[in-house]
């Protein structure tokens, strides 16, 4: 009965459209690395966060037991505690994604250091059961994570067996409710703000569109204040970077787009780390064909990362982390660090391979340069190797995956089937949210054009 209320309300609620103007700027940019900051990798992303007491809620309940009380006072227009709840469902929500997050990487970093070390139980990989140790390893190592973190209280499983709760925060469904609150209270901004994050996620919702812009309307809203309410930490970095280089800050705009880059990794992983969730099979598969499903369920997931890291304030910007690497080998060209200049041109190159105006800047390099070119001017950024290696070898899996077991339709196939788990499932997903594949359509902008200069003339 809840969810039916629940449905009808968002089918009356629904907003947005982006008030924020982001231009070509994102469209023909350029982005870099450097060795003026540490290199990240793209398995890097453990966070330091020690779990906050005061981010467990007081009273025991769940993000999911706050979520439900907001409704319920949206529907008893009891408009504060609908606040209330609310904000506090969605604050949990995200200590529950981060922690959960956060646990699965710093489990597989530390699976990865006893690889590294070598330090197995038995020395010899005999029927790669040194694989398995890494497994139950890591294993253990999230059972006292979640222990630490007290993950569980934040999400009673039993609450949420058929994922309905989980999707209606990873899909932003709880600020409908919050922009009517808000409105309600006479908090405009923060309305407006609520509105602007939904279409972000839902650029196709038009009565919210509509709502949006009646609000921006209204006496007393600070346009400067409204914002994406759950957008990705690296875009004021990223943002901030662009700025400075417009501005000829040189090197302001390097440290703010070489943090930019280690933050886009971390914003990435955890939402990756995030993907290695439960997973209903809907049968009963054998060992092998449950690591299969299981592992293609998060493979598509993952790539879905990939396409979200690209929307950026109510607009879609494709291959959004290479760009960094031009805009930092036109921000090191011009403070003379030549090498690591020419490194981010070489790793901006790694993806876009055809670009006709980044090999002149190169030869630009080399000639003011002279002699003092060497073999590492030709090397790419280990970050930038890995992340386009990653994203290769998945979308490789992604083809295979639908190749082969596509061949399986026109047969007969038992029930335990890899296909039967996976390949129907995600079709039609992968068509339209997932990563970088060229079949894959572009997300609609949310883009609304208020005449603004846009910081990203130059992307």
């Amino acid at each position: 009965m809840v969810r039916n209320r629940i449905a009808s309300v968002l089918f009356g609620l629904v907003l947005l459209c982006c008030w924020i103007t982001i231009d070509s700027s994102l469209s023909d940019g350029t982005s870099p690395p450097s060795s003026a900051s540490p290199t990240p990798s793209v398995g890097d992303g453990v966070s330091d966060r020690e779990e906050d007491p005061g981010d467990r809620p007081h009273d025991g309940s769940s993000f999911i037991d706050q979520y439900e009380a907001g409704v319920q006072a949206y529907l008893g227009n009891e408009w504060e505690d609908c606040v209330y709840f609310l904000e506090r469902a969605l604050e949990g929500y995200r200590t529950y994604y981060e922690s959960v997050a956060n646990c699965r990487l710093e489990c597989e970093y530390a699976a990865r250091d006893v690889r590294n070390r070598g330090d197995f139980l038995h020395a010899s990989n005999v029927d790669n059961l040194q694989h398995y140790e890494l497994i139950l390893r890591r294993t253990l190592c999230l059972s006292k994570c979640a222990r630490k973190y007290a993950i569980y209280r934040y999400l009673p499983f039993s609450e949420d067996f058929d994922g309905h709760y989980m999707a209606i925060f990873q899909e932003q469904k709880a600020y409908p409710y919050l922009y009517a609150c808000y409105t309600k209270t006479n908090q405009i901004t923060l309305a407006a703000s609520a509105a602007f994050t939904y279409m972000v996620r839902h650029p196709e919702d038009t009565v919210m569109k509509k709502s949006f812009e009646e609000t921006i309307e209204k006496p007393g809203i600070d346009g400067d204040e409204i914002r994406d309410l759950e957008e990705k930490k690296f875009v004021d970095l990223l943002i901030g970077g662009i700025v400075d280089e417009q501005e000829q800050n040189w090197d302001q705009a390097i440290e703010q787009l070489e943090a930019s880059v280690m933050q886009f990794i971390f914003d990435e992983n955890q939402c990756r780390a995030f993907c290695d969730g439960e997973f209903d099979h809907g049968f009963l598969p054998d060992f092998i064909t449950a690591i299969g499903n299981h592992f293609t369920n998060a493979l598509y997931c993952k790539r879905n990362c990939t396409a979200n890291m690209g929307m950026v304030r109510g607009k879609y910007y494709e291959n959004l982390f290479p760009r960094h690497f031009r805009y930092l080998q036109n921000a090191y060209y011009h403070v003379k660090k030549y090498e690591q200049s020419y490194r981010a041109g070489m790793s901006y190159l790694l993806f876009q391979p055809d670009d006709i105006d980044m090999p002149e800047s190169l030869k630009l390099i080399e000639a003011e340069a002279k002699g003092s070119v060497t073999a590492n001017f030709f090397k790419p950024r280990r970050e930038a190797v890995e992340y386009n290696d990653r994203m290769v070898y998945e979308e490789k899996l992604v083809q295979f995956v639908k190749r082969e077991f596509d061949q399986l339709d026109g047969g007969e196939s038992d029930e335990g089937s890899f296909e039967d788990g996976t390949d129907d499932e995600y079709e039609e997903e992968a068509e339209t949210n997932t990563g970088p594949s060229e079949d894959v359509a572009e997300p609609a902008s949310t883009e609304v054009n208020s005449g603004e200069v846009s910081y990203f003339d130059r992307l």
